[in-house]
């Protein structure tokens, strides 16, 4: 099963915030019950009030609310498969997440800069197979090649510098990586390298020779200005920068020196940039500059609509949510009893 409109998923974030308020109004309603009112004579006035109505009344909204959401998101499931033949290349983008990427001498830092050119990236691609991977003291797979474009999206959105557990740049793992990623058939591959290129340090020449022998293109695209900026550590007090062993402020300063030399030693391109559009635009030139070759691949061609289940999920548990309503009816009060 997939969604026509799988961004509308993000709405589900919405049940923390009514959860926290429910539970606010529960205690409120509680401590108004218990220090204003005493318990036998409340019985008397209203003796249909019931914590576990009230519970089993939000229940039912929260699910029926749920359920809203996923139908509107539009799932459904394939019905038809059929081989087509897709003409492009694969293409691998390898994201730097290290602390230095949080620095914002581009705006809004080099790490959101980056995501922001990667998601552009991705909504001009058409029969080219994707893959994403992140790397900092190591390198970890985000996604393999695939043509889901859109799960794709999505999870380029989740990516910090959280992602990975340990610190650094390890460029060399995102290439060997990488290199595990690709096929070994005649389809052209290319990696794109995102980073700002600080600590970028070490001898690549057996691992870009892997992949020279693979066939494999590694293009640069650096973040960040020769100036730099202090790297944020987000405190409970605020935020505050990191410093050095003698209490300075450490200043992250873009480098590109090995990020030519990578590149080059690959037939690759280079750019340092800071505005999206012409990292978009420099990525596009890379690609349509290799040979594409067709590729047989088997997709869904027709879909069949499955928001009807939800739909219906959710008027049902609307439903016994009035139900319970009627407080008058004697088996729904045994039953609360």
């Amino acid at each position: 099963m997939d969604f026509a409109k799988p961004d509308l998923l993000y709405l589900i974030f919405i049940v923390i915030p009514v959860l926290v308020l429910f539970f606010v109004y529960y205690k409120w309603q509680k401590n108004i019950v218990h220090n204003k009112f005493n318990i036998d004579i409340f019985s008397k006035i209203n003796p249909d009030y019931s914590v576990s109505v009230k519970f089993i009344h939000f229940i039912f909204k929260l699910i029926a609310i749920v359920c809203l959401i996923f139908a509107m998101a539009g799932p459904r499931i394939g019905t038809k498969l059929k081989t087509v033949k897709r003409e492009g290349v694969d293409v691998i983008f390898a994201l730097d997440v290290s602390k230095s990427m949080l620095v914002e001498d581009v705006a809004p830092n080099r790490l959101l800069k980056s995501i922001q050119i990667i998601s552009k990236s991705i909504d001009g691609l058409i029969s080219d197979r994707l893959g994403l991977i992140v790397y900092a003291g190591q390198a970890y797979p985000l996604m393999p090649l695939t043509f889901d474009y859109s799960m794709a999206k999505l999870l380029v959105k989740t990516i910090d510098t959280d992602i990975v557990p340990s610190q650094g740049t390890d460029v060399s793992s995102a290439i060997l990586l990488a290199d595990s990623f690709f096929d070994n058939d005649e389809r052209s591959k290319i990696l794109f390298l995102i980073t700002d290129g600080e600590d970028h340090e070490g001898n690549f020449d057996d691992e870009l020779a892997q992949l020279s022998t693979n066939n494999i293109i590694i293009s640069s695209v650096n973040i960040g200005t020769q100036g730099g900026g202090p790297i944020p550590i987000p405190t409970n007090r605020g935020v505050s920068y990191k410093t050095d062993s003698n209490g300075d402020v450490v200043i992250s300063q873009s480098n590109s020196k090995m990020l030519k030399n990578i590149a080059a030693s690959t037939n690759g391109d280079f750019i340092k940039t800071k505005d999206t559009q012409q990292a978009v635009d420099f990525i596009f030139t890379n690609i349509e500059g290799l040979d594409k070759t067709l590729k047989d691949e088997q997709i869904f061609s027709d879909y069949e609509d499955q928001f009807q289940w939800f739909l219906g999920f959710a008027l049902f548990f609307i439903f016994l949510d009035l139900m319970f309503i009627q407080k008058k009816i004697n088996f729904i009060r045994k039953i609360i009893k």
